[in-house]
């Protein structure tokens, strides 16, 4: 009996395993279902402080430009984890190649690619971006999740090029989710044109969570409260500034260490 209660066990053990193994596999493909409901919680992440993207260093240290000739042999490749992975090496290399091909990813022909070309470029705040994402935004192939994720991302970048596509996308939306991910990016954005839609918003739109959103977003537009890309700048400047006073105080270490050794 005891024999068999081990047995079970270790199968079950397995079994949790799998499922683990699984489910981090959709996750690092950045599936949009790999929350378990078929467009992922977006808003909920909508509504933290937007930070950069997890770092996820696959490029081995190696140059920018061999990172750029690996990502554009990468994004032609036949298996989406590639291409996906290809886009991953490009999120923080500061190089006009690496947006053009980033932006390559918002037209490929999986779903997966095209929602984490969206992301890194939110997250990298390419303006470059916007016009192709807008235009991504409005085609009739364009699914529900991939929008929300678009919506998302001009929301991040803050170009005002992107607020009238987004009113019209507020216009067409008949979710709650897609109409508060939508105020929100507005407000992120911060372009006045968006108040009068804003506020029709407040006093009409049928969600609280909706309405709550509208409110906020004419409050960070009017700067009573601040987006989340300023509470971002704000955290970078902060840890650049802790970051040279840690280098300042090594090297007032080290200038009393050479004192002692010229005693």
């Amino acid at each position: 009996m005891e024999l068999f209660k081990r047995s079970a066990l270790c199968v079950a053990l397995i079994a949790v395993s799998i499922l683990a193994m699984r489910g981090a596999a959709r996750a690092q493909l950045g599936s949009p279902y790999a929350n378990g409901t078929q467009e992922g919680n977006l808003m909920s992440s909508l509504m933290q402080p937007q930070g950069p993207i997890p770092e996820q260093d696959n490029t081995g240290g190696t140059t920018p430009d061999q990172i750029i000739k690996d990502a554009k042999k990468g994004i032609k490749d036949a298996d989406p984890r590639v291409r996906a992975t290809s886009l991953d090496n490009l999120r923080n290399l500061n190089d006009p190649k690496a947006t053009a091909i980033l932006m390559q990813g918002l037209i490929d022909p999986d779903l997966r690619v095209r929602i984490r070309a969206a992301d890194i470029l939110g997250a990298r705040q390419d303006a470059g971006a916007v016009s192709l994402m807008t235009q991504r935004l409005f085609l009739s192939d364009t699914t529900s999740v991939e929008k929300l994720h678009l919506v998302a991302a001009l929301g991040r970048i803050g170009d005002s090029q992107g607020t009238i596509p987004i009113i019209d996308y507020l216009g067409q939306a008949d979710d709650d989710r897609s109409r508060g991910t939508a105020v929100f990016a507005l407000g992120e954005i911060g372009d006045p044109r968006a108040n009068d839609v804003l506020i029709q918003t407040v006093t009409k739109d049928k969600s609280p969570m909706v309405r709550k959103l509208a409110q906020e977003a004419i409050e960070k537009i009017d700067g009573e409260l601040p987006t989340a890309r300023s509470q971002e700048a704000a955290a970078k400047r902060a840890a650049s500034v802790q970051t040279t006073d840690q280098r300042l105080a090594k090297m007032r270490e080290i200038n009393q260490e050479l004192q002692k050794l010229g005693d």
